[in-house]
């Protein structure tokens, strides 16, 4: 298995991400992170979606604000 094939925990991915582990899982129940598989309670994910997640767009920190 190469390293293309490996898959990484929800840990070892937000680490890779500079996220805390609760901030990816959060990223997963809102529907914008996609793990592989679970396997016995844990998030694995690969390397193209490690990489998916680090090219993201992001938006502004902080809380929305209603238009007018």
């Amino acid at each position: 298995m190469g390293e293309k094939d490996k898959l990484f925990t929800t840990q070892e991915s937000a680490q890779q991400l500079s996220l805390s582990d609760s901030h990816l899982r959060k990223l997963i129940m809102l529907g914008r992170a996609h793990p592989t598989r679970q396997i016995g309670g844990t998030w694995m994910f690969t390397l193209e979606e490690i990489e998916r997640l680090r090219n993201r767009p992001r938006g502004k920190p902080g809380r929305k604000t209603k238009s007018s």
